[in-house]
């Protein structure tokens, strides 16, 4: 049978360790600031970005990887006849899954499948996991992707912002809410699902963030997959990976601790904290009611 390799972009923040440990490829999304264009994890380390975000008032812009990018890597891991599963960022926040589409079409005497996550940063890998430990078993591309499709409606992500700033400074947000949330000290607290990026409460002070985000993923239920993620706290991070572990969400050395990469990054800004997960079968995903 034909090997059957995985691919993501990087804004899967998939560690390097783990990325070799299951020979899955990396096609990095771009960033533009004066003049530049960067490639993610390749041109700049995310503590370079993150001292150079916080040392600029100007805000870099990002973009897909270009489908040429795309194709060159479809090509090179298919030239032996293998066959590939490709993995992006939810196609309603991102260009990048219609550019890997694009791509396998120019490549049509290879199988090349591509699947939109639905979701961003580690909910992906977890998806690209699961798919290679299946393929490592003996399945089938076929199978692999139907696991993919089965399991993303399972992933949990919440995230909270430091601050208000980076979203505006985006365009995401208006200036006067930025202001207003800064003279409040509100911390919203956010969740991607369903490829959307949904509000889910505001935080009176950062100190309530930690035991918030904990608060959400324990409702969701067990888990098979768990980390913590962040832009510039490490050690904020691994305080809340032991909370996890302390509450019996996961057992703290299957828990991650992920720093953001610089797309989602430059939105978030320095300080932002989440929790992403894979639920376990039998786990409810549709989130608990809100407070």
């Amino acid at each position: 049978m034909p090997p059957v390799r995985i691919v993501v972009d990087s804004t899967a923040d998939i560690p390097p360790d783990v990325r070799a440990m299951h020979d899955i490829h990396v096609v990095p999304v771009l960033l533009h600031r004066n003049g530049e264009t960067l490639r993610d994890d390749i041109d700049i380390s995310r503590d370079e970005y993150y001292r150079w975000l916080a040392e600029h008032d100007t805000l870099p812009t990002t973009s897909a990887p270009p489908v040429g990018m795309f194709e060159q890597v479809f090509r090179e891991l298919t030239r032996d006849g293998g066959a590939v599963l490709s993995l992006s960022v939810a196609a309603g926040l991102s260009a990048t899954y219609g550019a890997a589409v694009q791509a396998a079409r120019l490549v049509p005497e290879a199988r090349i499948v591509c699947v939109d996550s639905h979701s961003i940063a580690m909910p992906i890998a977890y998806l690209a996991l699961a798919a290679a430990r299946c393929l490592a078993q003996g399945a089938t591309l076929d199978e692999a992707v139907a696991l993919v499709e089965t399991l993303r409606d399972r992933t949990v992500a919440y995230v909270s912002l430091q601050t208000l700033r980076y979203l505006e400074r985006g365009g995401r947000i208006s200036r006067t809410r930025a202001l207003l949330g800064t003279l409040l000290d509100v911390k919203p607290v956010l969740e991607v699902r369903d490829s959307q990026v949904l509000p889910v409460e505001r935080v009176r002070t950062w100190r309530r963030v930690p035991p918030r985000l904990l608060e959400l993923a324990q409702a969701r239920g067990a888990y098979q997959e768990l980390s913590v993620v962040y832009t510039t706290g490490r050690d904020e991070a691994e305080t809340l990976a032991d909370a996890c572990a302390a509450a019996g969400l996961l057992e703290r050395d299957r828990i991650r601790t992920v720093q953001i990469g610089a797309v989602l990054g430059t939105h978030m800004g320095p300080g932002a904290l989440g929790i992403t997960g894979l639920l376990a079968g039998g786990s409810d995903p549709t989130p608990s009611r809100r407070e």
